[in-house]
């Protein structure tokens, strides 16, 4: 970590710190004369929810996390102020619990530096829009509609936007992060929290009625139980994914001459589709495909996938049934019908005349029409034991002259116009 980072992580953590001391110092003020009964089961309620909710984040695609604490900070400042909702927040972390690297840690052991760094960032976020919502006509604890949607909103924005430009800052002034990606983050994470706002509504609404935490219990076991169902889902889409990868590392352990070769496929297939404007469904079979589009080589002989010279007449009627063998080995594992289709039909020309079964284009899906360009571009470009690759001119050339009879015109020129915009970017 530079100086510019440790410099900025002691500012944060000043700014920070002074005013979680005065937001601490206006809530105790603000208490004087109200009873412990009128707030304190709410508070002690919401400092329990956004504990949980830190504790137990909703783990998206890609291994990032959601933390929907945001809606128990939002449910506090409705109710009783941004004050409160810092109270909230720096009270829950007393009692929040994360799991890293298999083991459970808390406040309590992590990093001074870090703590107060990570709790400042958080209480700058509360405190700016706190203080800009008290420019408008409201007040907390007045649930005038659609009045009070204004607040929720701008709270809830600002805050998200302030707590991740805080840490994005840190990343950039380190050089982990350029601005386009930063951007980026703060896009791909802003739906969701956006999603999140009403639930933060809602809880206050019932926190407001004298029976509110029984009522909001009550509403968030369904949401427990989806996040669940949630988890589940992308428990079995990992296991999935390592059973793609194990199935790649014993091809290519049998064929050292195509490693990496499924994957670049499915580069290549990837920006084909986006070319042609496949749908999400569509690109990742497409992906599926290429990575086991030639997993039946691994019933093929040594002899014959390892031979440095031309194929005999036998040899090529051997090899040709790797996709058949290929459909074997991974039609019993739950995939779908289209990236079994690739598996067994990557080598089915346009005009008819590939193998196995002499299928014409329109008779394939196009996903497999994509793979067929791909491929055979890869395929082309790429050293063999026989033969060195061919440059990208000749490639495209070779392309061009399988036009309507080898691969599908309008592959072969998506393909051409992702060639163009590579070199164009060179």
């Amino acid at each position: 970590m530079n100086r510019r980072c440790r410099a900025y992580i002691v500012a944060v953590s000043i700014i920070g710190m002074t005013m979680a001391v005065v937001s601490i110092r206006q809530f105790f003020l603000g208490l004087s004369g109200i009873s412990f009964s009128e707030y304190g089961g709410n508070i002690l309620f919401l400092i329990g929810l956004c504990a949980v909710c830190r504790s137990f984040p909703i783990i998206m695609k890609n291994d990032q996390q959601l933390d929907l604490s945001v809606i128990a900070v939002l449910a506090a400042f409705l109710l009783y102020g941004m004050e409160t909702a810092v109270i909230v927040y720096l009270s829950s972390s007393l009692i929040t619990f994360e799991k890293d690297g298999g083991k459970f840690r808390c406040i309590y052991n992590t990093s001074l530096s870090k703590t107060l760094f990570n709790l400042s960032d958080i209480v700058i976020a509360i405190v700016i829009p706190g203080l800009i919502c008290r420019l408008l006509p409201w007040q907390p604890g007045m649930f005038s509609f659609p009045m009070v949607l204004l607040p929720t909103l701008i709270f809830s924005v600002f805050a998200f936007v302030f707590n991740y430009m805080g840490l994005l800052l840190l990343f950039w002034l380190n050089g982990d992060i350029v601005p386009r990606e930063m951007g980026k983050a703060l896009a791909g994470l802003t739906s969701n929290v956006l999603a999140a706002m009403p639930l933060g509504l809602m809880i206050s609404l019932l926190l407001s009625l004298p029976t509110g935490i029984w009522l909001t219990l009550v509403m968030i076991c369904p949401l427990l139980l989806a996040r669940y169902a949630w988890k589940l889902y992308l428990d079995a889409t990992r296991y999935r994914e390592k059973m793609l990868a194990a199935f790649v590392s014993s091809m290519e352990a049998r064929d050292p001459y195509t490693q990496g070769h499924s994957k670049r496929v499915g580069e290549y297939a990837k920006r084909i589709a986006q070319q042609m404007r496949c749908s999400a469904k569509q690109m990742d079979s497409i992906r599926e495909g290429a990575l086991l589009h030639d997993i039946g080589k691994i019933g093929i002989s040594d002899l014959i996938l390892h031979k440095p010279g031309l194929l005999t007449r036998e040899e090529r009627e051997i090899i040709q049934q790797h996709p058949t063998i290929g459909v074997d080995i991974v039609g019993k594992v739950g995939l779908s019908d289209s990236v079994l289709e690739m598996v067994h039909s990557h080598h089915e020309r346009f005009d008819g005349k590939g193998y196995p079964d002499g299928c014409f284009a329109g008779e394939l899906l196009l996903s497999t029409r994509i793979l067929s360009v791909a491929d055979a571009y890869d395929a082309m470009t790429s050293d063999r034991p026989y033969r060195n690759g061919i440059s990208l001119a000749q490639a495209r050339e070779e392309l061009q002259h399988g036009k309507g009879t080898q691969f599908d015109p309008d592959v072969v020129e998506a393909m051409l116009a992702v060639m163009d915009g590579e070199e164009h970017k060179e």
